[in-house]
């Protein structure tokens, strides 16, 4: 591990974090989040500026409940498509809140099917850490989450040949919970 670069540090050490949390014991959590669907913008600082997001709770713990999210975002030449997994506790409306997304990203989306396929795919993975307000009953939802955003752009001809870039990322997101 001493071997490699720092940006694949930060990937194994965020992936470890989520990997553990993913093992708990899931039982009935104290405060039980009823309104489990969840519809709201988020706005990123790198990746797909904003997206249009459905987030469900499918676990609920002691300590942690789970929730996964789909969302999507079109501009004028991209669309992307973030899918994420959060795990998140905490009592009543405020958690503290890990995540991980995964954004593939395509400019240029309109040629993607077509025989001289000019689209350019690249991949945002975004580990993070943040809070979250949802109140159990349901209402207002906002979130804030902090972590490394680490960009993939593979060259057309190679796909797997890969350098990702890391940079300093911020999401925050508002909606409601149903």
């Amino acid at each position: 591990m001493f071997l490699l670069n720092n940006n694949k540090k930060i990937f194994i050490f965020f992936t470890a974090i989520v990997m553990q949390l993913s093992v708990q014991n899931t039982k009935a959590q104290s405060s039980p989040i009823e309104a489990r669907n969840t519809v709201y913008a988020d706005f990123a600082s790198r990746g797909a500026v904003y997206s249009v997001n459905y987030d469900r709770v499918f676990s609920q713990g002691k300590k942690i409940s789970i929730s996964f999210r789909a969302g999507i975002s079109v501009l004028s030449n991209v669309v992307a498509v973030p899918l994420g997994i959060q795990f998140f506790t905490g009592k009543d409306a405020s958690h503290i809140e890990l995540s991980l997304t995964v954004e593939p990203y395509i400019e240029k989306y309109q040629d993607l099917f077509s025989g001289n396929n000019l689209s350019d795919k690249k991949m945002y993975i975004m580990p993070g850490a943040g809070y979250r307000y949802q109140q159990p009953g349901g209402g207002f939802f906002a979130k804030l989450v902090v972590g490394p955003i680490i960009y993939l752009d593979p060259p057309s001809n190679d796909f797997w040949n890969m350098d990702p870039v890391v940079y300093a990322g911020v999401t925050a997101g508002a909606g409601v919970s149903f």
